[in-house]
């Protein structure tokens, strides 16, 4: 069955204070309740104002998505009764967004994009003794209350949960280098996932954080929603929860229509016009895009379209890195040939990002150059990397401590010679024209000197001294 399948992403946005007051928005390691006011806990006769820097943001996100701008907005208030919104309604746009009939191109395929509008992030809710389905009791933490979020919703063109992922994918990297969000901080990006089989109900799945995680509660909805029709049931119109932890979603709560949220006029903030003059001002602080960004460096830098995907979409500091490198050594081709390969399986296996790394251009490049100069091996240097990528030490250092430079002319024929006498029989089996054996007595050579010699060079003695 054919699955359809639409995303509303919200993201928050990197500002210094929060959306409607002047509350910090750094809330991560602060004391519950601490960043808090009475606009933001919703207290009677509190007047809110809005943050200009967040209009800013959503305008250049939304230029970035190809979206048409409104030249008249208004902010609504969104009403419902839970515990994470004290005053029971959120600030929100419904009526007229920010933006609406935009794209984003994912290979071969345009993904529309409905709307993306501004609105206030809810508390924090701490499940007590349980999960969201079976705690015993809630504790809402107000600091991250009224924090500027912007929700991208699509159009329900996703066909296959590979697109979906490939669209977030994109869409953090636009917002990384628009510089309007920082993917590392907790609950950045958020994602409910609309799904249904073609004939058949929506189903959204609330709040999944990590793409991962949206690929396998959608995989999950998509196989659960056929079952139930396979026996003959029809899929309910509902909302569910995904569990991280057992890859499963379960139901919520029957899904609620719009008009259930009695959408009516914010009238403590005023229609706000966006003017020609506001967009030119926001056109001439648009950043290069990833893109754009990767077409440069193929052009610039020589490197293939793969690698330059690679280092712009895992991150925006990746490929900064990548370009800070090229700065210091002029070989561009070798350096991101180690950072896409090497570095980059070193900080997953570490679970670091390069932001949060050791890892600086200085000493990456210095470990690049104590290949290139012979001090070192290619082999080695991918077991120095290991080590480079954990500790942050000079791999000059690293080098010296383990004892890591090339062996010597003489103690490598040597090493060279005691092989060939201890492997008689793959020295005849070389003889006679099996290339394995060859490779075999390679290894024996690099293991007895803990791999400080150039391959081919060993090559070259074996056969001269067979």
């Amino acid at each position: 069955m054919k699955a359809i399948m639409g995303l509303e992403i919200h993201v928050h946005l990197l500002t210094d204070s929060k959306f409607f007051c002047r509350c910090p928005t750094d809330y991560e390691n602060k004391e519950p309740n601490e960043n808090t006011c009475p606009i933001c806990c919703g207290f009677p006769g509190s007047k809110p104002k809005a943050n200009k820097k967040v209009i800013d943001c959503t305008i250049m996100v939304a230029k970035a998505l190809n979206c048409k701008i409104n030249p008249q907005m208004f902010f609504s208030r969104k009403s419902y009764f839970y515990p994470d919104m004290p005053k029971n309604f959120q600030i929100t746009q419904y009526e007229i967004p920010l933006a609406t009939k935009g794209y984003l191109e994912i290979t071969n395929k345009k993904i529309g994009i409905t709307r993306v509008h501004m609105e206030e992030d809810p508390a924090k809710l701490f499940h007590i003794g349980g999960d969201i389905l079976s705690a015993k009791y809630i504790l809402a933490d107000y600091n991250r209350a009224g924090i500027p979020l912007i929700e991208i919703v699509t159009d329900p063109d996703f066909r296959t949960t590979k697109e979906v992922r490939e669209f977030l994918t994109k869409i953090s990297s636009i917002l990384e280098h628009l510089e309007v969000y920082d993917s590392s901080k907790e609950a950045a990006l958020r994602v409910d996932a609309n799904v249904s089989l073609e004939g058949g109900e929506r189903v959204e799945i609330k709040n999944i954080t990590g793409f991962k995680n949206v690929e396998k509660g959608l995989n999950y909805e998509m196989v659960r929603q056929e079952s139930v029709r396979r026996m003959g049931m029809e899929v309910q119109r509902e909302t569910r929860h995904f569990n991280a932890e057992t890859r499963t979603t379960a139901s919520l709560r029957k899904k609620e229509f719009e008009e259930d949220y009695g959408y009516i006029f914010e009238p403590d903030l005023t229609r706000i016009e966006i003017s020609d003059k506001w967009l030119k001002e926001i056109d001439k602080k648009m950043p290069e895009l990833p893109d754009q960004r990767i077409e440069r460096l193929v052009k610039d830098y020589g490197v293939t379209r793969y690698q330059a995907r690679v280092v712009v979409y895992t991150d925006k500091a990746l490929a900064d890195f990548f370009e800070e490198c090229c700065k210091i050594y002029k070989k561009p081709v070798d350096i991101i040939k180690w950072i896409v390969t090497d570095l980059l399986k070193s900080l997953n296996w570490n679970k670091v990002t390069i932001r949060k790394s050791k890892v600086k251009p200085k000493t990456f490049i210095e470990l690049l150059k104590l290949i290139d100069t012979g001090k070192i091996t290619a082999r080695l240097g991918k077991e120095v990397i290991k080590d480079y990528v954990v500790t942050g030490k000079s791999p000059k250092e690293i080098v010296e401590k383990k004892g890591l430079t090339l062996i010597d002319e003489d103690k490598l024929i040597k090493s060279v010679k005691e092989v060939i006498k201890k492997n008689s029989q793959a020295v005849e089996d070389y003889k006679k024209g099996k290339k394995k054996a060859m490779e075999y007595l390679i290894g024996q050579v690099l293991r007895k000197i803990k791999a400080r010699a150039d391959p081919n060079k060993i090559r070259r003695l074996i056969e001269k001294l067979v």
